[in-house]
């Protein structure tokens, strides 16, 4: 039998179910916009192997990883490895995809601005090739 690691800052969340992301994430909503921010917040959890589409956001996000080791990559770049303290900074508009590695599970805070009512333009999935090349890195 196999218990959870309760060490975690959040509680894992919710599966997400929609076509935004490969492999198996949760979201653990922890702020949604309001009056007073206009941005949403949640902690996501990446299992070994998951990963966003290729996406971008018209007015930037934050992310901050709390948890394990994961990948970063900006379109036309090579990916980086990210880690538990690192904060990552993505200007608006930036193509960009962030996860997993194929080892390991990652978890971050992602602080997602919105303008209007977007917060995300969604993209083509990461391919396995696309995968397979930034965790080589």
């Amino acid at each position: 039998m196999t218990t959870e690691n309760n060490t975690s800052l959040f509680p894992k969340g919710e599966k997400l179910t929609n076509d935004w992301f490969t492999g198996n994430a949760y979201l653990q909503l922890l702020l949604a916009k309001d009056k007073n921010n206009n941005f949403v917040m949640g902690s996501v959890t990446f299992k070994p192997g998951a990963r966003t589409n290729w996406h971008k956001h018209p007015k930037g996000q934050v992310l901050i990883v709390t948890e394990g080791q994961g990948l970063y990559q900006e379109k036309g770049k090579a990916a980086q490895i990210i880690k538990k303290g690192d904060v990552i900074n993505i200007p608006e508009n930036v193509e960009h995809w962030h996860g997993a590695t194929a080892k390991t599970k990652m978890v971050h805070i992602a602080i997602t601005n919105y303008e209007g009512e977007i917060n995300a333009v969604w993209l083509n999935p990461v391919t396995e090739e696309e995968f397979n090349s930034a965790n080589e890195n």
